[in-house]
């Protein structure tokens, strides 16, 4: 199947438009992101099977809000996407750039946050050091920094693939769990501090500040609420130098959206990785990958 142009694609956005809105529900949607499209993704009630129908691409909508399809059996108002359209649709998106598509997660639940033992003894930690940190370490590779805080910082580990890539860079890290920071400092990993993120402030020391700050995980779902979440990166914000940088990302979903982050002085410079918004669930593929530039 040839991959449309964008001419192609606004067409077909426009046939899609001039078709009647129909009524959508589902066990959880997404909202797909595309400069003036919205798209919804998920799992779609068909009429014909008990679990429905899991769709990459199955409406436009426009002007919807993450608000709007919170919760699980969401219902919604479209215009349809046909299945040999959504095929054209996601080989389309897949290809554009990092900030140009984004993917909004809405709450669907009130599970509280997990707690761990120790990060690097965990099930989730093979993810983060197979799919995460690489991920996080291709985004550093394209920035000048030389001074980085890793905020929730676990074990120490996603530091030490950062001093290891990056060997002339200053590394600081601030965890509040104390295993995880006896097993930093067993891996002689220096500058890590324990505490509650919230206070970091209180707990670096004065006239500390840094060109790149990263919240692997620690702004997700799995791991804060939302109020939390954002009381935090403010917090964290004083830290970080005119023109510095952060990035957010993490195994479950952000709470923090581009919308979020521009509306706290961050311009937003990568929002996403195209290429896995459109891959099964059923296998781990990071999606959400946030990076932002202080404004100066």
């Amino acid at each position: 199947m040839n991959h449309l142009t964008e001419t192609e694609f606004h067409q077909l956005i426009d046939t899609i438009r001039k078709r009647p809105e129909k009524t959508f529900s589902g066990y959880w949607f997404n909202l797909v992101t595309f400069k003036d499209c919205h798209f919804i993704q998920g799992n779609i009630n068909d009429g014909k099977s008990e679990c429905g129908i899991n769709r990459n691409i199955a409406a436009l909508v426009d002007e919807i809000k993450a608000d709007d399809i919170k919760g699980v059996w969401p219902e919604i108002m479209g215009h349809p996407i046909e299945e040999s359209e959504e095929e054209q649709l996601i080989q389309f998106l897949s290809s554009q750039n990092e900030n140009d598509i984004e993917l909004i997660v809405p709450e669907r639940n009130l599970v509280g946050p997990v707690e761990w033992e120790r990060f690097d003894f965990t099930g989730e930690f093979a993810i983060y050091a197979t799919f995460i940190y690489p991920a996080i370490l291709e985004v550093l590779s394209h920035i000048k920094f030389k001074k980085v805080l890793d905020m929730g910082c676990g074990s120490g580990n996603l530091i030490q693939h950062i001093h290891n890539h990056f060997p002339d860079v200053v590394c600081y890290g601030i965890d509040i769990n104390q295993n995880n920071i006896e097993a930093a400092r067993e891996m002689h990993i220096s500058n890590i501090f324990l505490g509650d993120c919230s206070n970091v402030n209180d707990i670096l020391p004065d006239g500390l500040f840094f060109d790149m700050v990263i919240f692997s995980g620690l702004l997700n779902r799995q791991v804060t609420k939302k109020e939390e979440a954002v009381s935090i990166l403010t917090e964290a914000l004083k830290r970080i130098k005119k023109g510095g940088h952060i990035i957010i990302t993490g195994y479950s979903s952000c709470h923090l959206t581009a919308e979020d982050l521009t509306a706290m002085g961050i311009e937003v410079l990568h929002k996403s990785i195209p290429k896995n918004l459109f891959h099964t669930y059923m296998k781990y593929h990071l999606r959400q990958l946030y990076l932002g530039k202080l404004i100066d």
